[in-house]
């Protein structure tokens, strides 16, 4: 399970990772998930920068903070849109659609 940083539920017990942590995960060897810049984020959903940092404000796109830098992990970014994708709803034999 994933875990995903929403600034508005952001807990300061969990925004820190120990230094323990970080050592485990710098010498583990194994690499984290790719990792996109605004502007890559940008390319990929064909959106305007500006547009993605107010997602970034106001909570809705899932993102890390390293220092004051942002960072957009690509397979949550590829899970958040399948979250916000909305599919036809199917009909019935009879003509009425389901709900």
């Amino acid at each position: 399970m994933s875990t995903r940083v929403y600034p508005a539920l952001e807990q300061s017990s969990n925004a820190r990772r120990s230094n323990s942590q970080v050592a485990s995960l710098e010498t583990s060897g194994t690499p984290g998930p790719e990792m996109l810049t605004a502007r890559e984020l940008e390319v990929m959903l064909k959106i305007d920068v500006k547009t993605i940092y107010g997602y970034v404000q106001r909570g809705l796109i899932p993102y890390v903070r390293i220092q004051s830098n942002l960072r957009f992990s690509k397979p949550e970014i590829l899970a958040w849109i399948e979250e916000q994708s909305h599919r036809p709803r199917l009909e019935n034999s009879n003509g009425s659609r389901r709900s």
